[in-house]
């Protein structure tokens, strides 16, 4: 069933929103309100589908249970005093955090031009917020961390780059804070991911108050991955890298005289072999975040290059057959 909503109601958050705080990506979540209903759809006029704050804190439980290997179609039928009886039996069962969010007000350390002020002005807004300090100078944000003890700290930056990751490394373990609620403007999807592994829930500015201040009582989730088994990249392939038989010149050639016989097979087995030759050489100069990751991309420029070794080969004698070459 869809209820209408009217513009003027209160703590209300649009799908993508929701979608930051939960962990929930905006297709399953669509998926889960369509084939199970998980919260009552709700729209307005000029918005389309929002979501109550209710909404949020009832998907988050149903996330961390999906997690915790109950199926979504078990528990989202659920009402939400089941889903909170039901989270803390399997939390205490294997070792978790009973509750998606704290119940009790976070002691938070602000910084941001704007954003400290804002804070300021709107703490009686924000019950599960105790500001112990809000600061629109990095430096003295910064020399004032470790004194205030907070639990979460709340930054604001208008961009973020690969360093802010290091940046806000430090900032957790100078403050003692278990984790950080970062207004972010623009940056890379690969630094908000990395942003994300250190401890970060990021919000994209402009932000509401009622979203702050529950991602600030965000606990998220505390159990710890398994680490992930490494691959097994053995192969039976030599591991000196095969000559090109071809290089690009010589391919265009034989790319211009295959125009002239009626087998198209010349033209495909060219193609094939810039294809591979490009990803060869792609695989033997990308960056390596470890040694897994360098070990995985050797593969990679090893199979690739037997592998248009074997393609350059079935070109030589299919140009040989069409008296393409010499």
């Amino acid at each position: 069933m869809t209820e209408t909503v009217h513009p003027g109601d209160h703590n209300t958050y649009r799908i993508g929103a929701v979608a930051r705080l939960t962990g929930i990506s905006v297709d399953r979540l669509r998926a889960w309100e369509r084939r199970y209903g998980v919260v009552e759809t709700r729209r307005t006029e000029a918005l389309g589908r929002i979501y109550t704050r209710g909404d949020v804190e009832r998907l988050t439980m149903i996330k961390q249970l999906v997690d915790l290997g109950n199926s979504i179609s078990s528990v989202a039928n659920l009402d939400d005093e089941q889903l909170e009886h039901r989270l803390q039996q399997d939390s205490r069962s294997n070792q978790h955090s009973n509750a998606p969010f704290t119940a009790q007000p976070v002691r938070a350390v602000a910084y941001g031009e704007t954003l400290a002020a804002l804070l300021r002005s709107s703490l009686d807004r924000m019950p599960g917020i105790l500001l112990a300090g809000a600061y629109q100078h990095f430096d003295e944000f910064r020399r004032h961390l470790a004194s205030l003890a907070p639990e979460v700290l709340i930054l604001e930056y208008a961009g973020v780059y690969p360093e802010t990751v290091d940046e806000l490394t430090e900032l957790l373990s100078r403050s003692g804070a278990k984790r950080a609620v970062m207004v972010c403007g623009f940056g890379r999807h690969d630094v908000f991911r990395s942003l994300k592994d250190q401890g970060a829930v990021i919000l994209r500015s402009p932000v509401s108050l009622e979203e702050l201040d529950l991602a600030c009582r965000f606990t998220g989730e505390t159990r710890q991955k398994s680490p992930a088994a490494r691959p097994n990249l053995q192969s039976d392939l030599p591991e000196a890298i095969p000559p090109r038989r071809f290089h690009d010149q010589e391919l265009l050639h034989l790319a211009s005289l295959a125009r002239s016989v009626e087998c198209e097979c010349p033209e495909h087995l060219i193609s094939l072999i810039g294809s591979l030759a490009a990803f060869e050489a792609y695989s033997a100069t990308c960056q390596h975040r470890n040694a897994d990751d360098a070990a995985l991309h050797g593969y990679l420029h090893r199979v690739t290059a037997h592998a248009r070794a074997l393609i350059e080969e079935a070109l030589e004698n299919v140009a040989e057959m069409e008296g393409l070459t010499k």
